[in-house]
């Protein structure tokens, strides 16, 4: 049967919210389903494709693109079905979007569709993400449309089936502000009401920014932890709630290299991966300009200046965790920024490295790390804690390439890999090898 959704959101802020149903597909199949995630939300294949031609809404944002300002982005190609609720949801809701499932009123140039190879790739890297414990939206489907989409090359038509707690961004607020309505307040609210109860639109609106600073600091130390680099850290990329959306063109960092780049569309650099603390501090003051209306503006200022100190305590946490020290000892603080130097010096093959503290063999691979293991295992408290897999650039490529031709067998072995990416597995063994090159000239795309 299908399922039935509430529209929360749109009956909450309706002005940002648009009436919409996915474009009709002549053939729709489901190419990938994860099992374990549907089981959790009671949904199955069959439900899903009974579902996904109700209609849902498209949302209105704004955003800034690369340090521009861009008024009014929107869903060009994605669509909000609508939220259930769930005991085993966060917060007890959950929404599902169809990424890719068509034009809305918010296209501007694109056809609204997306192909089957980046589908694939966020199903891929979200539930990567997920199995190392980073917040991220996941992927319960990716479905081929039978429509043929044109980019470089005549590609099949897919859409991916994202799960998320809710689709609001810190674009969802810059859009919201510039209406003389009360979609603002409107909008602070209904985020925080998955949260907490709040009186004032100011309490609201100061809870809301210290709520999102926060979360977001730690997302982005996990990603620096992990190595992930997201690719697109526009404001409409970066949720209200915490977790990782919107990643098309994203990739895990082979040798250590702060300037690593992997985006076709990042000529300039702007969301490297060193830059990515820094660029999420300047999106939380833009959320917190949008948020003026309602809030005094010396709260918001001290609330924006305080983020690189979260992010900085957040990351000593997660790096102290990845090499098992106390990152609230005196020393842990030099030991880690140390870490940090000697890795940018040397460059290794970063997920090789951190997994050689968790199984001991640092000193035999590295030799010119002894001295600062020697200082590091004085300090250590407990057993470092890093994966053996990540979804590396060229078993990803690889995998993708296999699935095109309707071969699924690396694609399932990476899936399988990343479910609990700390415990080694007999058959992905060959997984644990770092790329044949590391050379910083993988190049990934968004698929529009």
């Amino acid at each position: 049967m299908p399922l039935t959704f509430a529209h929360s959101f749109a009956d909450a802020v309706p002005s940002l919210a648009v009436p919409w149903r996915a474009e009709q597909w002549p053939d729709p199949h489901i190419i990938v389903f994860n099992h374990e995630l549907g089981k959790e939300l009671g949904i199955d294949e069959t439900s899903l494709l009974s579902t996904i031609t109700q209609q849902g809404h498209a949302q209105a944002y704004s955003g800034h693109q690369f340090g521009q300002f861009n008024p009014l982005l929107g869903d060009g190609r994605a669509l909000v079905l609508g939220d259930c609720a769930q005991t085993n949801a966060p917060n007890g809701q959950f929404e599902i979007s169809l990424k890719g499932s068509g034009p809305t009123p918010f296209t501007r140039r694109g056809d609204g569709r997306a192909t089957l190879g980046p589908m694939l790739r966020e199903y891929l890297i979200s539930e990567a993400l997920h199995g190392l414990g980073v917040p991220t939206t996941r992927s319960l489907a990716v479905i081929t449309t039978g429509i043929d989409v044109q980019r470089e090359r005549i590609l099949p038509g897919a859409v991916v089936a994202r799960v998320a707690q809710n689709h609001l961004r810190v674009g969802s607020v810059q859009c919201a502000a510039m209406r003389d309505d009360d979609s603002l307040a409107a909008l602070v609210h209904y985020a925080l009401s998955f949260h907490e109860d709040v009186v004032s639109d100011a309490e609201a609106a100061g809870s809301l920014l210290r709520r999102v600073s926060r979360s977001q600091a730690k997302l982005v130390a996990q990603w620096m932890r992990f190595g992930f680099v997201h690719g697109v850290m526009n404001t409409d990329n970066v949720t209200l709630s915490g977790q990782t959306i919107d990643f098309g063109p994203c990739a895990f960092i082979d040798s250590f290299h702060p300037q690593a780049v992997f985006s076709s569309i990042d000529a300039h650099g702007r969301y490297s991966f060193g830059r990515q603390p820094s660029i999420m501090g300047w999106n939380i003051a833009r959320l917190a300009e949008a948020l003026l209306p309602l809030m005094p503006i010396d709260e918001a200022r001290a609330i924006v200046q305080e983020f690189p100190d979260i992010y900085r305590r957040s990351w000593l946490d997660e790096m102290g965790h990845a090499v098992g020290i106390n990152s609230d000892d005196d020393h842990a603080a030099g030991l880690l920024d140390d870490l940090m130097t000697l890795l940018d010096v040397h460059r290794p093959d970063y997920a090789q490295f951190m997994r050689s503290l968790t199984d001991g063999t640092t000193v035999s691979l590295f030799p010119w790390a002894q001295q600062w293991d020697a200082r590091v295992s004085s300090l250590r408290v407990a057993t470092p804690h890093n994966p053996v897999y990540v979804p590396r650039n060229y078993l990803v490529e690889n995998a993708l390439e296999l699935a095109m031709n309707s071969d699924m067998s690396a694609f399932s072995l990476l899936l399988e890999a990343g479910k609990n990416p700390y415990l080694r597995k007999k058959q992905c063994k060959k997984m644990e090898n770092p790329a044949p090159d590391t050379r910083q000239d993988y190049v990934t795309y968004c698929g529009t």
